[in-house]
């Protein structure tokens, strides 16, 4: 058995996927590591450079062509051909830090927690970021949701899970969509029982780019999946809670996630003309309502959606002006 499988998210990536599996490319992984590159029906060169790796390891790197399906079934690919004890998530057109790749998998080696969070880098055209959402944990520790960790969100740029996990609990992510990475990581966070963080600035995660499906324009083009997406976040937390299975520690990481999502799904509508902006979001909120009554009354928990929500959205065009100021200023 491997100790790690990196699943590669590879849709028309030509451009930037030499970068991503040349990351995984160290002979010193190459016994432990398993890299699935799945072809979600590219119409690109990213064949070509998917079998240039798997002739260099093909121990290491295995070609998965099939049907375009959307980057859940990418997801969904990977869980089910994975053959490490660990499975990670990496997407096209990020890549990892390779130094801190061969740390991670010699710490993972002796690990059995459930899940395994590291940092990771933002990574734009002129700079970059480092970011941890992990604190009050000591590193290579194993703690459970009963302890006092504070973990600001899971995010898929911080994720390693055990394999085994995900299959048992028949996880399955949303096809045909873009943004269903917080369904994975938010399914992880819930089947999971004991966590180990380790502080390697692993992943680095590209944006600022135009392409991307985070751009703004982007978003807008696609609120439809942004709105299918949080809506069925709304489901799993409401199936989550209603289980009573969650810890209160794991409760506020898998809400802090889900809210982030809810959140963001709002403010691209406020980047659409004011008389819209109001009413999908009110209508967004009411369907919100409908699906689950305990999931609405805890986003009020979150301060900008409190906001929006306060004197039936009258705040929302002052909202929508701040918005574009931020949006101006800081690119997101």
């Amino acid at each position: 058995m491997k100790t790690l499988t990196i699943s590669v998210a590879a849709y028309n990536v030509e451009s930037t996927l030499d970068k991503t599996l040349a990351s995984f490319n160290d002979p010193r992984v190459y016994d432990d590591l398993e890299v699935l590159i799945i072809d979600d029906g590219s119409k690109d060169n990213t064949n070509q450079i998917a079998k240039k790796y798997e002739n260099i390891a093909p121990q290491t790197f295995k070609y998965i062509p099939k049907k375009n399906g959307g980057h859940g079934s990418t997801i969904n690919k990977g869980m089910e051909l994975a053959t490490g004890k660990y499975f990670k998530v990496v997407d096209g057109d990020d890549w990892v830090d390779t130094s801190s790749l061969v740390k991670f998998i010699e710490d993972l080696k002796s690990q059995d927690s459930d899940l395994v969070l590291t940092d990771f880098t933002e990574m734009y055209p002129d700079q970059s970021k480092n970011i941890n959402l992990i604190k009050n944990v000591e590193p290579a520790k194993e703690y459970t949701w009963k302890d006092k960790i504070d973990i600001k969100r899971v995010v898929l740029h911080t994720l390693t899970v055990k394999t085994n996990l995900l299959r048992k609990n028949n996880v399955h992510i949303t096809e045909n969509c873009f943004y269903v990475d917080v369904e994975f990581v938010t399914w992880a966070a819930y089947v999971s029982q004991t966590i180990t963080y380790f502080d390697l600035y692993l992943y680095k995660y590209r944006l600022g780019e135009a392409d991307q499906s985070v751009a703004k324009a982007n978003m807008l083009k696609n609120i439809k999946m942004q709105e299918k997406v949080s809506y069925q976040l709304v489901k799993m937390y409401d199936s989550f809670t209603k289980n009573n299975k969650m810890l209160p520690n794991q409760e506020e990481t898998i809400f802090n996630t889900f809210r982030r999502s809810i959140g963001s799904t709002m403010r691209t509508y406020l980047l659409m003309s004011l008389g819209e902006a109001k009413s999908r979001t009110k209508t967004f909120d009411k369907n919100i309502k409908r699906l689950s009554l305990a999931s609405y009354q805890r986003l009020n928990n979150d301060n900008f959606i409190r906001l929006i929500r306060k004197g039936n959205y009258s705040m929302l065009p002052l909202a929508k002006v701040m918005y574009r100021i931020w949006v101006k200023k800081y690119g997101y």
